[in-house]
């Protein structure tokens, strides 16, 4: 998945790709809104035609990668189709963001700035964190038969930590990113794992 690419050709989406450009090289605070200008082949002006601050076409960027993150994972659970098929439909939804150059790139810069801005990061935050479709997905299942998941906000962030606790947080610490191969392995793991704790029937 690329989440910043298929923007529409525009002056806007010219300066968005020079905003994730300057971003991801230099990170929020050093970043410099007239490298952005320059990036981007456009005045300063119109920089600022379209993005009143650079705080403003920070949160802009995380606005196109939530959209792309949310298309990505735009699956819905279906009544009576096999849970762990669906597990890992989702699963490997999540994966395809995890092995995207442009999100974890961005992803270190946004822990990065925590500290630093922890205004701005918590906005991002709250605008890339799609927990909300891991715990749909459980709730769904439970209520179909298929899963027995007392609290799906508990059991879907279960799930999304063991994703990211070998596909996430290595790299942000300067690892790899994972081949398509070995996200696989995580995936089947993960669902692995929660199909053990949540079977219905589990004493």
């Amino acid at each position: 998945m690329d989440p910043i690419g298929d923007i529409r050709c525009s002056k806007r989406a010219q300066i968005i790709d020079a905003g994730v450009r300057e971003f991801q090289e230099k990170g929020f605070a050093a970043a410099s809104m007239d490298q952005v200008s320059a990036r981007a082949g456009v005045s300063k002006r119109t920089v600022y035609k379209y993005f009143e601050s650079k705080e403003n076409l920070f949160l802009s960027i995380v606005d196109v990668m939530s959209e792309r993150m949310a298309d990505t994972l735009d699956i819905s659970y279906v009544p009576g189709r096999p849970v762990r098929d669906q597990l890992h439909a989702l699963a490997t939804a999540e994966g395809e963001i995890l092995t995207s150059p442009d999100a974890m790139a961005m992803a270190r810069m946004l822990i990065s700035e925590t500290l630093r801005n922890p205004e701005i990061a918590s906005a991002a935050q709250g605008k890339i964190d799609k927990k909300a479709v891991f715990a749909a997905m459980l709730r769904d299942a439970d209520a179909d038969g298929q899963l027995r998941v007392p609290d799906p906000d508990v059991a879907a962030d279960e799930f999304v930590a063991l994703i990211k606790a070998k596909a996430f947080w290595p790299v942000i610490f300067g690892a790899e990113i994972l081949s398509d191969a070995e996200m696989a392995v995580i995936v089947d793991a993960s669902v692995d794992i929660m199909m053990s704790h949540y079977a219905r029937g589990r004493a």
